[in-house]
């Protein structure tokens, strides 16, 4: 028979009697004794990963296996293997059996009879409370060796390295000169010299000093910040015991494997902290107050809390396909949209994007200005106002006219049908078929010219004109004297894109929905196929070097 194979090896590695290795030659050993057959695409395995989640690659890819029917027979370790939770391992357990496919767990009891297959179950179990067991025996152990002075941190802060016990002395930290001087250099330049911490990056990045971990050659604000408020290297401690794992409230949806369930942390109260005393890097506590005040400064007046309301974030690209955005106020109190590709390339790439700033303030409202220009022009408005009535009431009266006679109509033709089953029965002479027949032709053609002349006219529907007038009145003066909240909403309900180009050109492309629904039902999606549900429309504006050509404003680069 064809077998497969399944082993797993939690991270807690050092809890585990068998390695992965040694799992697989034990399984196939069994295997070849047995005299089945094992190719290797039927050998699956998760190393590193926890039992207590479901979804696991391996696991996976051999439940797919069995679905398809790769195999008749599948080995484990122990059920163990499968999962640590009971539940899980009787959910795979029964799609095998569905499958036909016989399980065999080499370090559990085998389960031919009813009595055998409850104590397997229970010997599952156990898998679950020895894994319970495990962390509990973990979490107390450490403890109380931090509760005796002894480090369990096993990875150190920057600017220390992290030491190995020996057989002299514990393990401890002990400082890295080398980064040491980085830490020393990083709160001088934000502290003394007061400098941004883009700055900082930038001078990191030139020196050729990249961050620990090195997944890039330049650091980013997270570790900066996070050094800068690192209480110990001015306390001389750090601590075990700071934060719990937990489950992560909104996971990184991309991510369909994760090894661990619970992946996020939050913090223990401060009375639960267990420190360990080291030798501090820093020994001017003014200072690294300076620098704590700096950072909370940073934070309350970040460019997060605008102090713009810029009318156009998300709908404003670049010509060299970047987005644009909202740049801040500069020295001379003014906001830009500025191109993101300095963001994106920050700060090792040089630009290639050579486009100015856009002065937010005259982009708004020359955006506006154009879009209230066509919006509101009179032609155009009352187009739209004569629509929507005409739709309305075409919709209100006409349709149920029309669904109406055609349902007299169908009732005609079936009449007919019957007196032509009578007359074929014998249930009714000749004559006097002809002249029902007769009369319901008549009566059809009479119901038939009704709605044909009723679809004909169903466009010529008669509107009130002063209606019209005062609706237009109103909705110019409601927008008139729109505010930024609903200036923000329609220019998303409007507008798709808008590019700045070169030479001063701004495009803005964007449509108009035609709401031919009745009073009361969702509009037609912007994004929906039918051309019918939306007008497109391209309005190109330029900034003239003198100003604004609409608002005659200065244009300035920035």
């Amino acid at each position: 028979m064809i077998a497969a194979l399944y082993a797993r090896v939690s991270t807690a590695r050092q809890e585990e009697q068998e390695t992965i290795d040694s799992q697989i030659e034990e399984i196939k050993k069994r295997i070849q004794e047995d005299g089945n057959i094992l190719p290797s695409e039927n050998i699956f395995s998760d190393d590193g990963w926890t039992g207590e989640m479901l979804q696991r690659p391996g696991l996976d890819a051999m439940r797919d296996a069995a679905m398809a029917g790769a195999f008749q027979m599948l080995y484990v370790y122990d059920r163990g293997r499968l999962s640590r939770v009971f539940a899980y391992q009787e959910i795979i357990i029964e799609e095998l059996v569905n499958f036909d496919i016989q399980f065999v767990t080499i370090h559990d009891i085998k389960a031919e009879t009813p009595e055998e297959r409850v104590l397997q179950a229970m010997q599952g179990v156990f898998h679950e409370y020895e894994r319970v067991k495990i962390v509990e025996r973990m979490r107390r152990g450490k403890l109380f060796k931090a509760r005796n002075g002894i480090l369990i941190n096993g990875s150190s802060i920057y600017g220390y390295d992290y030491i190995k016990k020996t057989e002299t002395e514990p393990a401890h930290y002990k400082i890295n000169e080398e980064q040491a001087n980085v830490v020393r250099q990083i709160f001088d330049w934000v502290g003394n010299e007061r400098i941004s911490l883009n700055e900082v990056i930038r001078k990191l990045y030139d020196m050729g000093i990249p961050p620990r971990k090195k997944k890039s050659e330049f650091w980013t604000k997270g570790p900066i910040v996070r050094l800068l408020q690192c209480s110990s290297y001015i306390d001389g401690y750090v601590y075990f015991n700071k934060s719990e794992s937990c489950v992560a409230k909104k996971p990184i949806k991309h991510i369909k494997y994760k090894k661990v369930k619970r992946s996020s942390r939050k913090p223990r109260p401060r009375e639960d902290w267990i420190p360990f005393k080291i030798a501090p890097i820093l020994n001017d506590r003014p200072l690294f107050d300076r620098v704590q005040k700096i950072l909370n400064f940073n934070q309350t007046y970040a460019p997060k809390n605008r102090k713009h309301d810029y009318l156009l974030p998300g709908l404003l690209f670049c010509e060299c396909g970047n987005r644009r955005a909202g740049d801040g106020q500069n020295k001379s109190g003014h906001f830009y949209y500025r191109c993101t590709e300095r963001i994106y390339n920050f700060p090792s790439l040089e630009r290639k994007c050579k486009l100015p700033g856009v002065n937010a303030v005259i982009l708004d409202g020359m955006v506006w200005r154009e879009l209230m220009k066509f919006v509101k022009d009179p032609k155009r408005l009352k187009e739209q106002v004569e629509r929507v009535l005409r739709e309305r009431k075409d919709q209100s009266v006409s349709k149920q006219e029309c669904d109406r006679l055609g349902v007299l109509i169908s009732k005609i033709e079936e009449e007919e049908q019957r007196y032509a089953k009578a007359y074929g029965a014998g249930s009714l002479e000749f004559g006097q078929f002809k002249d029902l027949m007769r009369d319901a032709k008549k009566r059809k053609q009479d119901l038939q010219t009704k709605l044909n002349n009723l679809q004909a006219n169903i466009n010529e529907v008669g509107l009130d004109k002063i209606q019209v007038d005062d609706i237009c009145y109103e909705a110019q003066k409601v927008l008139d004297e729109i505010d930024y909240s609903d200036k923000f909403k329609s220019v998303r309900t409007l507008l798709d894109k808008v590019t700045i180009k070169e030479g001063g050109w701004v495009n803005i492309c964007g449509h108009i929905p035609l709401f031919a629904q009745m009073l009361g039902d969702e509009p037609t999606s912007r994004n929906c196929r039918s051309p019918k549900c939306r007008e497109k429309h391209i309005i190109q504006c330029s900034f003239e070097k003198e100003g604004c050509f609409i608002c005659k404003l200065p244009f300035c680069h920035g």
